[in-house]
């Protein structure tokens, strides 16, 4: 039987995990379910007796990085985040593997093999898999795509740089494409298509709902169903609509 720790501060996040966890496995023993950086540091404190822990990175309380910083840990972890800026942090944090949210069940069960093969091939050997996958994820971190954290937005007489995280929503309208910040400013941008701007933004953050409308989920307000096979999302005083064709994708993005 393998004992599992799950760190995750969103009930559906930990119940998507425990479903995969049933799916993958069902000897698997979940014997605690942590919420908070403080939960943590005192749970390791207690010297548990476990063999994988599946930690998010954000907590309702802060980063748990202040948690493991604090102490040595021994047991394997795997990272699930929507933040892909922890990487390093996480494998020199006894991290075997680094999901990023939203993940499927595939790429769950290509980190969860991964765990077996350590675990059958170097038994309580961990060094050995902190330094193989340290140099693994070293070398994929290079060929990371790069995002954009500006994007220039011209003037009439000068030019001046829109933040990405600010950008709540992006329209494209007759060939117009066009960007509302945080506080409902309509920005027109350079860019001639949505596409153009897909290749710019995080996929992780940004979602396109439909042929002419993409999304920050950082701004998500509400979501509700609007039709049988359509969604309503609410962000300030807008409310957008997903396509048929998206919505299924949309919930898996959204971690639903």
């Amino acid at each position: 039987m393998i004992k599992v720790v799950i760190i995750e501060d969103e009930a559906p996040a930990r119940r998507k995990l425990k479903n995969y966890l049933e799916r993958i496995d069902s000897s698997v023993s979940i014997v605690k379910e942590i919420e908070t950086v403080e939960e943590t540091k005192a749970f390791f404190e207690s010297s548990p007796k476990v063999d994988l822990v599946f930690s998010d990175i954000e907590l309702r309380d802060g980063n748990v990085f202040e948690a493991y910083e604090q102490q040595e840990i021994r047991i394997p972890i795997i990272f699930s985040t929507a933040y892909d800026q922890f990487w390093m942090n996480a494998f020199e944090t006894n991290g075997i593997e680094y999901l990023l949210k939203p993940y499927s069940f595939s790429r769950f069960e290509k980190a969860w093999n991964k765990y077996i093969v350590m675990k059958n091939s170097f038994a309580n050997n961990q060094d050995d898999i902190i330094i193989k996958l340290d140099t693994y994820y070293k070398n994929q971190h290079e060929s990371k795509p790069v995002y954009k954290e500006y994007i220039p937005v011209k003037s009439k007489s000068s030019i001046y740089f829109l933040k990405v995280e600010d950008i709540t929503i992006i329209k494209a309208d007759y060939g117009i494409v066009f960007a509302f910040d945080s506080s409902n400013k309509r920005h027109t941008l350079n860019q001639n298509s949505l596409k153009e701007l897909q290749d710019l933004l995080n996929p992780s953050v940004f979602f396109k709902i439909n042929r002419s409308e993409l999304v920050n989920r950082s701004y998500i307000e509400r979501i509700e169903r609007y039709t049988k096979n359509t969604i309503a999302i609410h962000i300030k005083d807008h409310c957008l609509k997903t396509s048929q064709a998206t919505t299924a994708a949309f919930n898996s993005w959204m971690g639903l």
